[in-house]
């Protein structure tokens, strides 16, 4: 089943800013400054775009593929870096990780509230191996998305969200997946972690076995 939020794209940013207020762009925000300078940087499913802007404001990145499977996102996305004047370059792709290019490295990889829409299935075979094959050697991957180890009523709201998001953008998944256990099979590192959103989300850096 293929996500779609293409419905969804004009109210999309309004419904997060009402259920968490700024909370999950401060939580996307958190390892933005060990991005090393001059990074190539793959962004997947980044809606909007709002990350572009400290990214771009930044000046850290050589270059950015922005990659997004709805086009209304992706024409959002793009009509952000205009209107805010934001200077970088660019690249947006309509797509998931299977339309990458073929042998691409990129320094970083940017999953904000992907992982959280796809079985385990999916993220095992499919989604991680294809991401991590895109990074480079000693590469960086940041991740911010919900956790299963959520309080009870947390955990309720991540649900409700789910079967929202099926309804509205047919997404994947049934149940929020352990995604930590998943990424932990890949050979990368976690060199660290950081509860946001009172706990319900992670904020984390995984990297290159090759970085000490």
């Amino acid at each position: 089943m293929a996500s779609n939020f293409n419905w969804i794209t004009p109210v999309y940013d309004t419904l997060a800013r009402a259920v968490f207020g700024q909370s999950l762009n401060r939580a996307q925000s958190v390892f933005l400054d060990r991005i090393p300078a001059g990074a190539s940087v793959l962004i997947v499913g980044g809606g909007t775009g709002w990350l572009l802007e400290p990214l771009l404001r930044g000046g850290r990145t050589s270059h950015i593929l922005y990659l997004e499977t709805s086009a209304r996102m992706l024409a959002r996305a793009s009509q952000r870096v205009l209107d805010r004047q934001l200077l970088g370059v660019v690249a947006f792709q309509l797509g998931d990780e299977r339309t990458l290019p073929t042998g691409m490295n990129v320094d970083v990889v940017i999953t904000p509230f992907v992982l959280d829409m796809f079985t385990a299935q999916s993220l095992r075979t499919q989604m991680i191996p294809l991401l991590r094959q895109a990074l480079k050697p000693g590469g960086q991957w940041i991740i911010t998305d919900f956790v299963v180890g959520a309080g009870k009523w947390q955990k309720r709201l991540i649900q409700l969200m789910i079967w929202f998001f099926r309804l509205t953008a047919s997404i994947e998944t049934r149940q929020l997946v352990d995604w930590q256990s998943l990424m932990a099979e890949t050979g990368l590192r976690l060199q660290e972690r950081q509860p946001q959103v009172g706990g319900m989300v992670s904020a984390e850096i995984w990297v290159d076995p090759l970085v000490s």
